[in-house]
């Protein structure tokens, strides 16, 4: 039995890879109130680590009854619905004689998958599989607000800012800040519906309503200072880091704007499948190129970065280069630090400096953005510049210890 997938409008905030703005206000709605009721401490911890247990011994059983009734398959190999992240994993699994199949209940791709290890054990999970004593991540990991507040308790480093619910508390909060501002959902959107060079308050208000219609809260922060950086930590351990950057080029001194993304869309990574051509010509791009006093026929001095776009995806012509072996020590063990803070087994920590290679504490306006206890780990594995890192490899050694 298989179900339509029903895909949302497009919609320029979202960028490629659109939601339904009402589910996903509804959703984060629905998500923070439970997440109220979701007791801390020891005992939660026990309680995912018994979960864990079951869900390992019993959903594969389960997911074998509902595939000989029809009402769902199992996968053996990736295809053309399956997630990257889940394909690398996939990949690295076979490597290693792991024998591992995707569930998809109705026909719909759900990132369920159960695994059997070499020596005969079995593990259920969804994005990734947990070690079996790992306890339960914390409830507000993915609230940027509520994490904001912990860290700044914690002395970790992140932008000065909060939540606000209405226009008029947004605007509170952005006099009591140093502009540039960003504005952003509460909740982990990836990029979706976040303003970056806020300047003033008629911005802000913009800003403000394009953040609410997927959350119920907005974000207002400072503005950091440098490139965006994803460090992923693995058991506690610094595993990998990439530069993630906005889609740009950088002058020559002799070639006009327009000629030198031209040659940036000829490298042979942009052909697919995984980053894209800068589209220089989209509303966003004039815009941008206008805010840096620049349009096609302008002629950038040698080494000036030209951006199309305030965001950083790949599919915007968003580029990544690893920076595995540049990260400062000191920024390591901050990155060490937080994992063992939020004492979760795979964490991906946004982090904004001008240089990784700089230690943190003597950087201006750097800190942390978000953190994602599910983070796309694939990204290590495919950098347009550098090294791949395997990431997977890390995961499945947690898993199997």
């Amino acid at each position: 039995m298989r179900l339509r997938e029903i895909k949302p409008p497009p919609c320029s905030e979202c960028g490629s890879d659109p939601v339904g703005h009402s589910a996903a206000y509804f959703t984060v709605a629905v998500d923070g109130f439970l997440n109220r009721l979701v007791f801390e401490g020891r005992m939660r911890h026990v309680f995912a680590r018994q979960m864990r247990r079951i869900e390992n011994t019993l959903l594969p059983r389960l997911y074998e009854v509902l595939a000989r009734r029809g009402l769902g398959e199992f996968l053996d190999e990736p295809d053309d619905k399956t997630m990257l992240l889940a394909a690398v994993l996939w990949k690295e699994a076979a490597a290693r004689g792991i024998l591992m199949r995707e569930f998809r209940l109705f026909g719909l791709p759900r990132n369920m998958f159960v695994a059997r290890l070499p020596s005969g054990r079995a593990l259920s999970f969804e994005g990734f599989p947990f070690p079996d004593e790992a306890g339960a991540n914390p409830a507000w990991l993915n609230n940027k607000a509520e994490l904001k507040k912990r860290f700044q308790k914690a002395g970790f480093p992140v932008a000065r800012g909060a939540a606000a619910f209405t226009e008029r508390g947004a605007c509170a909060v952005f006099r009591e800040l140093e502009a540039p501002v960003i504005v952003k959902p509460h909740v982990g959107s990836a990029s979706r519906h976040t303003t970056l060079h806020i300047g003033d308050e008629s911005a802000l208000l913009r800003a403000f309503q394009t953040a609410k219609q997927v959350s119920p809260f907005a974000v207002v922060e400072e503005e950091l200072s440098g490139r965006v950086y994803r460090a992923t930590v693995v058991g506690g351990r610094f595993a990998a880091a990439l530069r993630r950057d906005e889609p740009h080029i950088i002058g020559d001194g002799v070639h006009a704007v327009g000629e030198l993304v031209r040659a940036a869309n000829g490298h042979s990574a942009r052909q697919g499948p995984y980053f894209s051509h800068i589209d220089a010509s989209s509303p966003e791009a004039l815009e941008e190129l206008s805010r840096q006093r620049m349009d096609h026929t302008s002629v950038p001095r040698a080494g000036q970065r030209v951006s199309f776009h305030q965001k950083v995806n790949w599919s915007l012509g968003g580029t990544t280069a690893d920076v595995t072996d540049d990260a400062h020590s000191d920024n390591i063990k901050l990155f060490e630090d937080i994992a063992a803070f939020l004492a979760t087994p795979l964490v991906g920590i946004d982090f904004i400096i001008e240089d990784i290679g700089r230690s943190w504490r003597e950087a201006e306006r750097c800190g942390v953005i978000e953190c994602n206890d599910m983070p796309f780990f694939d990204n290590h594995h495919l950098p347009f510049e550098g090294e791949p890192r395997n990431v997977a490899g890390a995961i499945w050694d947690l898993a199997a210890a």
